[in-house]
């Protein structure tokens, strides 16, 4: 079954990235497709460099919430301390 989502633009899910969208959901949501097709376009700019996953510390978290991060049921920010380890990261745009 067809859903008719698209792989979204290279450059528009780069522009997602950019403007803090850290998981494929929430690319996904800011690009209208699916998070599979969001995953794949995040890995093709990983493969070229423009994107990189980082890890995300309490003190880098979203100002609106956790409702676009991919690790919010699983986020130990409201503990104390660094995230090392825990697994917790975000697309970042690797700076040129």
């Amino acid at each position: 079954m067809s859903t008719g989502a698209t792989t979204p633009p290279l450059a528009d899910v780069l522009g997602a990235v950019a403007a803090g969208a850290g998981s494929a959901t929430a690319v996904a949501r800011r690009t209208g497709t699916t998070p599979e097709l969001a995953e794949a376009a995040l890995a093709a700019l990983a493969m070229t460099g423009r994107i990189r996953r980082v890890l995300v510390f309490a003190g880098a978290c979203a100002s609106d919430g956790c409702g676009d991060c991919g690790s919010a049921r699983g986020c130990a920010s409201a503990g104390s301390g660094s995230l090392a380890g825990s697994g917790l990261t975000a697309w970042r745009v690797v700076a040129r």
